[in-house]
């Protein structure tokens, strides 16, 4: 069975704290809010606190969040914000790490803020080391580490993680160096807004990788990133789509879009665990509301759920 998990973004704290409790009530594996700078999200960690408090049942976690800053994002920090989550949650966090968008404007972004956006090789280095500083400090020994990005002396972290060994770490990763970077350092492997064939060949190079790093590929657990839109017809599913991003029906991304009636998008899902899904993270078109998600966990969760695994 393929799990599911929501996405979920915006200011709107009345309307977050329903939807967050609804998932939880439905069954959605997982819940994440997004974390960065910009003006569709709150401070994520915080928020996510929130999040914490209000379910009871989902995993939580940063749709990611970034080692590429050594003020907000320092591996330190991020170890210390994932052990509160665990602790407000009862064992139900997940820290999920990104590399961060290639584009300029992501880029501007960061750099208007005064904040440095290292070259995509360096951002994936940063990641790796500081996923190795975090499971450190997580083990509740003192750690000296002198690595090429950061340094830790006599360092210790208390209090632990309710998990042990810790809480799973996720990275999202789309290029070739980073896609080693999950065999090498993380429980799960998330890709964004790729079609199945596409994903299938992204994983069999983390299959390739798990095995030269000595691992089993059941090690690592596999998600997808996609956004969902219902109408009883598959057209009209994409044309409310394009309408909702502002977009034509030229675009890339409609070529990922869970889009038409239940079995229509339970049909497709089946696609992308032939591929080697383990995991999907959904964005329902029509959020805030949740008419979508509600239709979701009705009729095509027990769907999911008769799914060979």
């Amino acid at each position: 069975m393929v799990d599911v998990g929501v996405q979920t973004w915006g200011t709107d704290t009345e309307a977050l704290r329903r939807y967050w409790t609804l998932a939880d009530e439905l069954g959605f594996a997982r819940i994440t809010y997004g974390d960065g700078l910009g003006a569709w999200t709150l401070d994520g960690w915080t928020a996510l606190g929130a999040l914490a408090i209000v379910t009871r049942r989902a995993r939580l976690g940063p749709a990611v969040t970034y080692a590429f800053d050594p003020a907000a994002h320092h591996p330190s920090w991020l170890a210390k914000r994932a052990v509160t989550l665990d602790h407000l949650a009862g064992g139900r966090a997940e820290l999920r790490l990104g590399i961060g968008a290639a584009d300029d404007e992501t880029a501007r972004g960061w750099a208007q803020h005064g904040i440095p956006y290292p070259p995509a090789h360096v951002r994936v280095a940063m990641v790796e080391e500081a996923i190795a500083v975090v499971r450190a400090l997580w083990s509740g020994k003192r750690v000296d580490h002198a690595g090429r990005y950061w340094r830790l002396v006599d360092a210790t972290l208390a209090p632990s993680p309710l998990q042990r060994p810790g809480p799973p770490v996720w990275l999202a990763a789309m290029s070739p160096q980073a896609l080693r970077a999950v065999a090498r350092a993380a429980d799960g492997w998330e890709a964004s807004y790729v079609t199945p064939s596409a994903f299938a060949e992204r994983w069999a190079l983390v299959r390739a990788e798990l095995h030269a790093a000595g691992r089993h590929a059941a090690s690592v657990r596999r998600s997808v990133e996609l956004d969902v839109v219902f109408a009883p017809r598959t057209r009209d599913a994409l044309d409310a789509f394009c309408r909702t991003r502002g977009i034509g029906r030229e675009h890339p991304l409609l070529e990922t879009v869970l889009a038409g009636d239940p079995p229509a998008v339970a049909a497709r899902i089946g696609d992308y665990a032939a591929a080697g899904v383990t995991d999907l993270m959904l964005g329902f078109a029509d959020f805030p509301a949740t008419a979508m998600l509600e239709t979701f966990a009705r009729e095509v969760l027990p769907v999911l759920s008769r799914q060979s695994p």
